[in-house]
């Protein structure tokens, strides 16, 4: 398994045990709409890797590691959103440092989408991980 997919693993297994996030359908990735019917959704992506050589076998790596939920809205959505956000931040940073993995959250943004009957929330928590590792393995 690479490292980028053993991160993936990591959030994911954090965010099924968390209380709140535990509700949300997991979805590996998705390209596009999502169907109302299947919201909640949260997916773990690693969009993209910064690669600095340290020597000629090995190098120092920055990943991105995003978490993007999708909830239906209610009346308070953008309160909701924000509370998602908090439960993803402490839920992934605490797995991940009780690995001995160094992430930190970024940025994080949020989408409020109320064109259709429906309003939905979406929020982006993207985290930072530095690691190193052989280059080309």
């Amino acid at each position: 398994m690479s490292a980028r997919a053993s991160f993936r693993a990591i959030a994911r297994e954090a965010l099924a045990a968390d209380p709140r996030m535990s509700g949300f359908r997991l979805l590996s990735a998705w390209a596009g709409g999502i169907n109302a019917e299947l919201l909640p959704v949260i997916g773990v992506v690693t969009p993209q890797e910064r690669v600095a050589p340290l020597t000629l076998k090995q190098a120092q790596r920055s990943l991105r590691l995003q978490v993007v939920a999708k909830r239906l809205g209610a009346a308070e959505l953008e309160d909701e959103i924000d509370d998602d956000s908090d439960a993803i931040e402490a839920c992934v940073t605490a797995a991940m440092l009780a690995l001995g993995i160094r992430c930190l959250p970024e940025d994080i943004t949020t989408t409020l989408n109320g064109e259709g009957e429906q309003k939905i929330g979406t929020v982006v928590v993207s985290f930072g991980i530095d690691y190193r590792r052989p280059i080309g393995g």
